[in-house]
């Protein structure tokens, strides 16, 4: 069987409320599902919006530091999404790769503090357009590949919480595609109910799923509407697993599974 061709990330974000032990449980949980990577997110409410109005959402250096390293030892990738300058540096060591929020496209500082650390980028585009995304890369050193050799992706997103489908477009992964898939791997951020579009996205040619993993969809919090449950994020990587087998090579030619009727209609 070849490698899974499909990178899935299972964001927990937020949804363990606060709670270094639902993070814990969290980042297990995405490991039983079959997520290559568990994402957090580290912030200061302060720092981040000049008030206390997602302080009961933090999680702490020291907590988030126990989180990698529960992770380690599930054989998990811990990945974290900073939004300042102070959260690169304590996650430099921490991380194998970088997630860029969308509200973060526009911060050329914090940019700039990610790419000096040279490892891999994962940037969402929600909110933002082509020339967004243009101005943003500079600072992540994406024109200077002798300087910055680190792999580069973009996710196509809307940032909506839950996205109604009809403002998904998924085929905007094309225009992402178009533009920067010389140096770029475009993947999708899926803030829909269910897991039909995050399926639909890999047949699109999506190589990374970011999907948001919860507990409980009636939870208390901003992002568990558009999350899902454990058995549906299941549900969700099998069926990504049987896109990709179904995907083939593109070389149109007899299959081994019709050659025995191919010779009973005298097509030899």
């Amino acid at each position: 069987m070849p490698p899974p061709r499909t990178f899935i990330i299972a964001e927990v974000g937020v949804n363990h409320g606060g709670d270094p032990h639902a993070a814990w449980t969290l980042a297990a949980l995405a490991k039983d599902c079959g997520a290559a990577a568990v994402k957090f997110q580290a912030f200061n409410s302060q720092r981040l919006w000049g008030d206390d109005r997602i302080a009961h959402l933090e999680l702490s250096e020291a907590q988030l530091g126990d989180v990698a390293s529960h992770c380690t030892k599930l054989g998990i990738e811990f990945m974290c999404t900073p939004f300042g300058m102070q959260e690169v540096a304590f996650l430099a060591p921490l991380v194998k790769r970088w997630k860029v929020a969308s509200g973060c496209i526009n911060r050329p500082a914090l940019l700039a503090a990610i790419a000096a650390t040279h490892k891999p980028v994962i940037m969402s585009t929600g909110m933002s357009t082509l020339d967004d995304i243009r101005a943003a890369l500079p600072f992540l050193g994406y024109w200077e590949p002798a300087q910055n050799p680190q792999s580069y992706a973009l996710l196509h997103c809307t940032s909506a919480y839950p996205c109604p489908p009809d403002q998904v477009n998924l085929e905007a992964m094309g225009d992402l595609r178009f533009y920067f898939g010389d140096r770029c791997e475009i993947g999708y951020s899926d803030h829909t109910e269910g897991i039909n579009i995050a399926i639909a996205a890999v047949a699109k040619g999506a190589t990374i799923i970011e999907k948001h993993l919860t507990f409980d969809r009636n939870a208390t919090g901003p992002d568990h509407k558009a999350s899902i449950e454990p058995e549906d994020f299941r549900r969700m990587v099998a069926a990504i697993r049987e896109v990709e087998a179904a995907m083939g090579d593109g070389v149109k030619r007899v299959q081994p599974a019709e050659a025995a009727l191919r010779k009973e209609w005298g097509r030899g």
